[in-house]
């Protein structure tokens, strides 16, 4: 965030930030970027240039798209190495990273305020249990410690990739699809038909989820079994 803006004035490349995806046209760069907190979707063209400047979203290109593809990295020296900076460097504190990641999950089954008590997203840990998945929530969990920071998918989260996401309680906000773009599939469990998931998600069941979820765990442990 500070780095790039620099760059870009010193070399008088264009800059593009906090991408979601990266595509070719013409033998030109665009980039997709995310606008007023994930409402819109933006294509952007760079100018003709020798080059242009990109930072990438955190989450956004899973690792088995990348393939073999390597960059050419290219080293200089600092040219301002005698003069005297501004700004110091004190620390750098870790955030705190828990014990799963949840970008590099390729099952998601993440929990809304639809669960209406703490109490219940023992029943969301059993369903990701069952399916080999890793449990993730939208902002609300968080804000009321059920779950972890760490946890949370969305704007004021993190941007993940998985094959498959499950959204269990979940109204939809646009602040948290926008970390779900990247996602496969996407399955919706929501009791209000009206839920704004549904314009997004690629299959969905309009429901109690406290019936929903006990017979797909039951149905999952089955089909092990069998």
């Amino acid at each position: 965030m500070e780095l790039a803006p620099c760059l870009s004035i010193k070399t008088g490349l264009p800059l593009a930030t906090d991408c979601i995806d990266i595509m070719s046209e013409n033998d030109r760069f665009m980039a997709q970027r995310q606008m007023y907190n994930g409402k819109i979707f933006a294509n952007v063209a760079f100018a003709e240039t020798p080059g242009c400047l990109i930072t990438i979203r955190s989450g956004v290109f899973p690792k088995d798209k990348i393939g073999d593809r390597q960059a050419q990295k290219v080293h200089k020296d600092f040219p301002l190495a005698d003069i005297k900076p501004g700004k110091a460097f004190v620390e750098f504190v870790e955030t705190a990273a828990g014990d799963v990641d949840i970008t590099q999950a390729e099952l998601l089954v993440s929990v809304g305020r639809g669960i209406g008590e703490e109490e219940n997203i023992a029943l969301i840990k059993e369903l990701a249990e069952a399916l080999n998945g890793v449990v993730s929530c939208s902002r609300p969990i968080v804000d009321k410690n059920w779950l972890p920071k760490y946890l949370q998918v969305g704007t004021s989260g993190k941007s993940v990739s998985p094959k498959v996401y499950i959204a269990i309680g979940i109204s939809g906000a646009f602040q948290h699809m926008a970390g779900t773009s990247a996602a496969g599939t996407i399955i919706a469990v929501n009791k209000d038909p009206k839920a704004p998931i549904f314009r997004t998600a690629h299959y969905g069941i309009v429901d109690d989820l406290f019936k929903i979820v006990p017979f797909l765990k039951d149905k999952i442990l089955e089909a092990k079994k069998g």
